[in-house]
């Protein structure tokens, strides 16, 4: 019987340079299972996609698209993803409504249980005041709840406001205030910009796609990040990755545990009220892994893959929660100790230190403002903040 195998192993020994010693049969077989785990991921989100573009109105029909997409080989998908794109050139959109549709049908999947028809009329009856949406939908209370879980749920399952600029000048605007802080950023700010203008025209609202910015130490990244976030009126909050020794900060961590706590993003969205807030993880490559804890880098993978994070199961809420609005923003002073299913998932630009012409054009700007009146004395105070942290960075001459 001849097994037809998504890989080769031709495919496989591409991943070793010519020069390089044969892999040993262990790093042959982690090399064999990522790429199926990658080749997995993106059958997956063909096939979600394709069920999309079908506009299902019922959650039956959308999963007996999606399961029969899945069993299909993944270039038939991609074929048929294809041509339906290219039939509806507003399919991006079309999407995202549809999939917004069924979200409001699902309760707690995991449970196996849908909606009845009463339950989805009150559903469709939340008032979702405009700039917001919903993440989450409170499974029914568990009784007695000494640790504020059900009050967190229901505060959770109502409308999220959608923060951040919600127009392109707005857009605008804000990238040239950090192209004017931040000059020798320059490349990792052009991006940002573009997909901010991207996640504008395609969702009204702004989210950018993870972002790891690497590079020694001091020469900006996480303060380009804190920058970033607070211009742009997102709430923000920043994991320290030299002190993390276990995956809860990020994932959360079961209810059963009397210490047990929802994990970052799923945190900061309860307390600001807002579906699209910033996670800075700062040296995500020094995050420790404990026996008992696990892995920090590990417990990122699902939250920086768009499909898997607006389905993500809290281990604290015992529910989904949708939070793929989320934008993350990693630094590091290098790749080691990095997967590859992580770096997969992100972007990845190299940061400089700032040059003696960066720090002549930034005190240009400030002499006009000065001049023009502009600069108040909280400006001044920030300028002085500015220039001290400048001082403590190696100038390139």
């Amino acid at each position: 019987m001849v097994v037809d195998v998504p890989f080769s192993g031709e495919d496989l020994m591409l991943m070793w340079g010519a020069e390089e010693p044969l892999p040993t049969p262990s790093g042959f077989r982690r090399a064999w299972a990522l790429m199926r785990e990658m080749n997995a991921s993106a059958h997956h989100d063909d096939a979600q996609r394709l069920c999309f573009l079908k506009r299902p109105s019922r959650l039956e029909t959308y999963n007996f698209l999606f399961s029969r997409s899945c069993a299909e080989p993944q270039a038939t998908v991609r074929e048929r993803l294809r041509a339906l794109q290219h039939a509806d050139p507003l399919w991006g959109n079309l999407a995202m409504e549809v999939r917004a549709r069924l979200m409001l049908l699902v309760d707690d999947l995991s449970e196996g249980d849908l909606f009845t028809g009463a339950s989805f009329a009150a559903a469709a009856d939340h008032t979702v005041p405009e700039g917001h949406i919903l993440l989450h939908t409170a499974p029914a209370k568990s009784g007695e709840d000494r640790r504020g879980r059900d009050a967190m749920r229901e505060a959770l399952a109502r409308p999220k406001r959608l923060a951040g600029p919600r127009t392109c000048d707005e857009v605008d605007d804000l990238f040239a205030a950090l192209f004017a802080e931040s000059p020798w950023l320059g490349q990792p700010l052009e991006w940002a910009w573009q997909r901010a203008l991207d996640s504008l025209n395609e969702l009204g609202w702004v989210r950018l796609p993870p972002l790891l910015l690497v590079g020694p130490p001091g020469c900006g990244k996480t303060w380009m990040a804190e920058r970033l976030a607070a211009l742009a009126g997102l709430p923000w909050s920043r994991l320290e990755g030299a002190s993390m020794t276990a995956s809860f900060p990020i994932g959360g961590s079961d209810f059963q545990w009397n210490s047990s706590h929802p994990g970052e993003a799923v945190r900061l969205i309860h307390e600001s009220g807002v579906a699209n807030p910033c996670v800075i993880f700062d040296e995500v490559e020094k995050g420790q892994t404990s026996s008992s804890g696990g892995d920090p880098r590990l417990a990122l993978l699902p939250f920086l893959q768009r499909s898997t994070a607006a389905r993500y199961r809290c281990p604290y809420l015992q529910a989904p929660i949708d939070v793929s609005h989320v934008t993350w923003i990693l630094t590091a002073n290098g790749l080691e100790g990095l997967s590859a299913p992580l770096l997969d998932r992100v972007t990845v630009f190299q940061a400089r230190h700032p040059t003696g012409s960066d720090l002549e054009r930034l005190v240009m700007r400030i002499t006009a403002e000065i001049e023009d009146r502009r600069l108040t004395l909280r400006g001044l105070d920030r300028l002085k903040n500015n220039f001290r942290a400048l001082g403590r960075r190696p100038m390139l001459h």
